[in-house]
């Protein structure tokens, strides 16, 4: 049994995890000085359809959303060790994937003829500014979008970087700020479905991207120069660090659903059968002309991912070279699959020839160094990922 230690400075909060094949929930304890603890998680994936649109997603995540929070709510807390003495949550993280947020990096830059005085809302007018400029197209927000977060990333006053730019003063200053987006309806739908059962003082909400970015600093702070890349059911999204911060994030409609729309087109496998499949594929066992012919077309699935990742991977910086890190996270009957797409890259648009891009599968092994669980055997990545962003709220 977890015990909330006053001396400890613990504190109980409720995470979530929305993408776009499957919405995940956790109770996590996170203490000063240690690193979160998943309690009790819960998963389930958002129903399959044949052809995705918008409104249909929306409405099958909220549902399956729905069913997470009954979890939490009348057997998380039993499971975890409370018993019928529940602890007071005081706040919600809420991580969302696309297609629920939209993110990018903003660069501003002042210059001055006398010392000025670095404060907020210096920095948020210079943020107006580039958000409202007309020649810069890739810096506007997706339209009827609400910011739900900016970070200040990096500042640099002087040619000098400081974690704390407010209050000095400078002729020059630089700064790089992450922000997120999502459209109205779609967070105030997740809040409520939420808070009919949990009532919190608040509900902050997160773009996975950036979560993922600040979990990796923590677990390779050696690591400036990266690619990230995150395969949910419908989407895959990219984003590319560079110097220590996010510089470019973009995404293409393919994922695991798509490899499971191509399946039961090409051999009639039904999309709970898929698994199965899966499994066979990335063991490379079984044998039969069915067993053939599934994993011709989980090659042919396999090359379409990759022709779309490297199309969109040319088309999102203009910089020459790309990091040769790459960091990846799936859900792990097709994350071998991607690996192996990625790692089969012809990489010379990308970087230098005889190089190539070092893979690392982030798995629930890999992530153990930032969050704990109570039940190891549910180790899920991205519910680790997102737990493990509990201390940075503190």
């Amino acid at each position: 049994m977890f015990l909330l230690s006053r001396k400890s400075e613990s504190e109980c909060l409720l995470v979530f995890d929305i993408g776009s094949g499957s919405v995940g929930g956790a109770i996590v304890i996170s203490s000063a000085g240690h690193i979160p603890t998943i309690l009790y998680s819960f998963r389930t994936e958002i129903p399959f359809q044949e052809a995705a649109t918008g409104q249909r997603l929306s409405s099958l995540m909220l549902r399956s959303l729905s069913q997470v929070v009954i979890a939490l709510s009348r057997e998380g807390f039993e499971s975890a060790g409370f018993g019928a003495k529940r602890p007071r949550i005081k706040r919600i993280l809420v991580s969302l994937s696309a297609p629920w947020v939209a993110s990018m990096t903003s660069f501003l830059s002042l210059k001055n003829k006398e010392s000025t005085p670095i404060t907020e809302k210096v920095f948020d007018a210079l943020l107006s500014h580039s958000a409202n400029e007309s020649n810069s197209p890739k810096g506007l927000a997706p339209k009827g979008s609400v910011k739900i977060e900016k970070l200040l990333m990096k500042a640099s006053l002087n040619g000098y970087e400081t974690s704390a730019p407010y209050g000095k003063e400078a002729l020059d200053a630089e700064f790089a700020i992450f922000s997120s987006f999502s459209l109205p309806r779609v967070t105030e739908n997740i809040a409520d479905v939420i808070t009919h059962l949990f009532h919190v003082e608040h509900t902050r909400f997160h773009a996975f991207s950036l979560i993922a970015f600040m979990t990796l600093k923590k677990m390779y702070p050696e690591e400036e120069n990266f690619i990230f890349v995150d395969v949910s059911g419908e989407q895959t999204e990219i984003s590319i660090a560079r110097n220590g911060i996010i510089v470019e994030t973009s995404t293409f409609p393919s994922g695991r659903n798509h490899i499971i729309r191509m399946l039961k087109k090409g051999a009639g496998i039904p999309p709970l059968g898929a698994e199965a499949f899966f499994r066979l594929y990335n063991e490379k066992s079984g044998a039969g002309k069915i067993v053939e012919r599934i994993e011709k077309l989980l090659e042919n699935a396999k090359e379409d991912w990759r022709g779309k990742f490297a199309e969109t991977l040319s088309a999102l910086s203009q910089e020459i070279f790309f990091p040769k890190s790459l960091f990846i996270v799936a859900d792990s009957d097709v994350l071998p699959l991607f690996t192996r797409a990625i790692g089969g890259l012809n990489l010379e648009k990308f970087t230098l020839p005889s190089k190539k891009f070092r893979v690392t599968p982030l798995n629930g092994e890999l992530i153990a160094g930032v969050v704990k669980w109570n039940t190891p055997e549910k180790n899920d990545p991205f519910m680790g990922i997102v737990s493990s962003f509990a201390s940075e709220l503190r």
